[in-house]
Parts: structure tokens; sequence; C-alpha cells
């Protein structure tokens, strides 16, 4: 597929470095795709389409929809005007449009053929967003600035504060999940409804697990009331964590820690909401891929994406992060069985261990230790990615700009 979407822009269009555009997109590599969209020479019909997909996987997200839809004014061939609606609903379903959304992968669909690998997760991922059509997009109204302070748990993230319906909770802050999820029993508690879906869900272990839904008219979490909340709601045994007996009771996901638009977390846990703080200056280091946060990291002089998880202890390091090591840093490599668990169950793999290892982001440099470097890369849309950014990473403290698209490390 990814051969005959690079064959077809390349027929379509004569200009040298198309071809390179193309390769970016098709790989994921949005911060080399958008430095090579700032270089002299392009004409607009030329990057249309690329300038549509970098807008809103960078935040942008309306203005990448239109310039979308004038992608598929020009009548593109059937393999880009699928590409267009597949990025026009992931937008959608980003800013809570979810009813367009799922129009969007319905388009997308008719343009897939049958035998496709992802038709079944685009069409999951349809299921789910008409099952939302009815709920308006996340709202948020901030009000007298309560303390809100973190408390770390058992799995090595953070627990934070939240209350529904009055009913006070402690979820785990979670960059890496797509929606914020309840388990079966907490649901309940919190007073909420559960909506029946026919989709599906897959933990970190990659275990499908069935899933129901529920809707908070609004959340408490600090300062902020989020209204229009989303949640997965999952068997309780789900999100049981068994080698340490941990149960999860709820997670607090990507699109409520958006609607926050800037926020903090301490060393110390001390969490802060700053809404109308001035956007910092300097591009950004975070763009979405779907609905995962991805930050651009340096080691050695090489540019890296990685996928931030703060729902995760440690940091992980995939295949292609190897490229960037040096001589040395290859030799203290040693192999390897670990057992990881999380939402879903547990799994055993194959694994390098690097003794230590120095990251930057925005500069800023973290020192490592013991990370796993893994033998084989994830599959899906991570295999594009270079490795997973936890916890250990981030407990020094760290601000999240989702207006400037921005991560930065105390």
């Amino acid at each position: 597929m990814k051969k005959a979407l690079a064959f077809l822009w390349c027929t379509s269009l004569v200009a040298g470095d198309i071809a390179q555009l193309q390769r970016l997109a098709d790989n994921n590599r949005f911060f080399e795709l958008q430095r090579e969209l700032q270089q002299p020479g392009w004409t607009a019909a030329e990057i249309l389409f690329y300038r549509a997909i970098t807008a809103s996987r960078f935040g942008q997200e309306a203005a990448g929809i239109e310039l979308l839809q004038n992608v598929l004014r020009t009548n593109p061939n059937p393999v880009t005007a699928r590409k267009s609606h597949e990025e026009m609903a992931m937008a959608f379903a980003r800013i809570g449009r979810h009813k367009d959304a799922a129009d969007a992968w319905g388009q997308a669909l008719l343009l897939t053929p049958g035998n496709d690998p992802e038709r079944e997760e685009h069409e999951n991922s349809r299921i789910l967003m008409a099952a939302l059509s009815d709920v308006a997009p996340v709202t948020v109204e901030f009000r007298a600035d309560t303390p809100v302070t973190a408390t770390r748990n058992r799995l090595g993230s953070w627990n934070v504060p939240v209350q529904v319906n009055d009913v006070n909770g402690q979820w785990i802050f979670d960059t890496g999940a797509d929606l914020s999820t309840l388990t079966a029993t907490e649901a309940k508690r919190m007073g909420l409804s559960i909506r029946e879906t026919r989709a599906f869900v897959s933990g970190s272990t990659g275990k499908r697990n069935t899933l129901q839904l529920a809707v908070a008219g609004d959340l408490r979490f600090g300062a902020a009331h989020v209204h229009n909340v989303v949640f997965l709601v999952l068997a309780d045994e789900a999100l049981h964590i068994g080698p340490i007996h941990y149960q999860i009771t709820g997670i607090l996901g990507i699109p409520v820690l958006r609607a926050l638009a800037r926020l903090e977390i301490s060393n110390a846990g001390l969490i802060r909401l700053r809404p109308h703080d001035t956007v910092p200056q300097g591009p950004p280091n975070l763009f979405f891929d779907d609905a995962s946060p991805i930050v651009e990291v340096d080691h050695d002089q090489h540019h890296l994406q990685m996928f931030l998880d703060t729902g995760a202890n440690a940091t992980v390091l995939y295949p292609s992060f190897r490229s960037a090591m040096g001589r040395q840093e290859k030799m203290r490599l040693r192999s390897k069985k670990e057992r990881v668990a999380g939402a879903g169950g547990a799994l055993r793999r194959k694994t390098e261990v690097v003794p230590t290892l120095r990251i930057e982001v925005l500069g800023k440099a973290i020192d490592l230790k013991k990370l796993s470097l893994l033998s084989a890369a994830p599959l899906g849309n991570s295999r594009y990615r270079d490795g997973v950014i936890g916890m250990d990473a981030l407990w020094s403290g760290f601000r999240l700009d989702f207006n400037a698209m921005r991560l930065e490390v105390e």
C-alpha cells in the first residue's frame, strides 16, 4: 500500500524531493517532515497534502481538516483520498467531533480493500466514534484555584485526585491513554451510566478487552471543571496488575489532559494548571500519532521520536534507537528476559539492558539507568517510534503545553 501511494504521488507531481516528503509521511517522521516543509522552493500545490497532515498532527486540527477537505476537492487518486479521510477521522476524534470522525472513517473504509491489515482496527475506531456520536466535545472551565497534589503509586507513576458527582477518586495521570478509563466498580461508585458498544480496546500487553462506555458531564480536577468526559469502562480484572496485586481504578487520559491546555507537575507532586500563561517561543517538540503524544528527543546528535507515556514507570528503547548509539554503548549491552505487566495481563520478552543513557529534551539532559532495548519492533504505528519515555525520565518535574505542543523537563 505504501509503495502504491508513493508511486501515485510521484507520477502526479514533478519535484525530485516529493518522494522524500512521502517517505517521511509514510514513516510518521513528522518532526523531519515539518522541517522539510519549511525549506524554500515548494509550491502550494505540491505540498498541500503534507501541509494538511502536519497542521493536524501538531495540534492545529481545524486548519488541518480544512486543508484535507481542499485535498479531496482536487479529486485525488483513491489511495490519497483514503489517507485524507483517515487523517480527518483522527483529527475529528482528537477534538471530540465523534460523529464527524465516524463518518470520515466510513469514507476511508469504502476505499479500503477487504484484506487490508488495517481494516479491522479502523472499523473498530468507526464503531467507537459512532457510539459517541451524541456526545459533545470536551470543554473546560477554570474556577477558583484549588491546590492539587499527585501521589506516587506502586506502579511507579502519578495518581491524581479527581471528583465526579461529588465522589472522590485517585486516578493515574496517563498521557499514554487514548481515552480516560474506569473499572466497572469505579464507574458504578461514581454514579455513571454504562453504554454498550461492540468496540474493543487493546491493553499494554496487546490483549483485547471488550469495553463499555460512560460519559461524565462534569469532572473536577483542581481548578478545572471538565465537561463531556468520555470513559472506557473495563472489567475490574482488566485493570488488575497481578504480579504486584495492584488494582487500577481509574485513568485520566489524553483528552482531559489536553483540554487543560497547560499544566505542570513538580518533583514533589505539586500540580499547577496554567491555562492563561503566555505560549512559549520556539518550535514544538510534540505531535499526535492518532491520539498518542510523540516527543522529539536527542541522543548523541541524533533526533529521535518517542511515545510520551506518563502511565509507564520506565523508559523503553525500540530497535531503531540502536542506530543512534555509539560503539561503546553497544559494547555494554547485555541480553536478558523480562516480564512486563500492564492492563490486560503480563508478557515475557527478550531485551538488552542499556546500563546508562543520556537523552535531551529541548536541550535539558536526562540521565537514565538500566533501560530495556527491545529486540523486536512493536506492531502497528508503534513500529515507527524509537521508544517510550516513562516516568523515570520525568520525576524531576515536567510541563506540558498542548497549545504550543511542547514538553519541558525540569
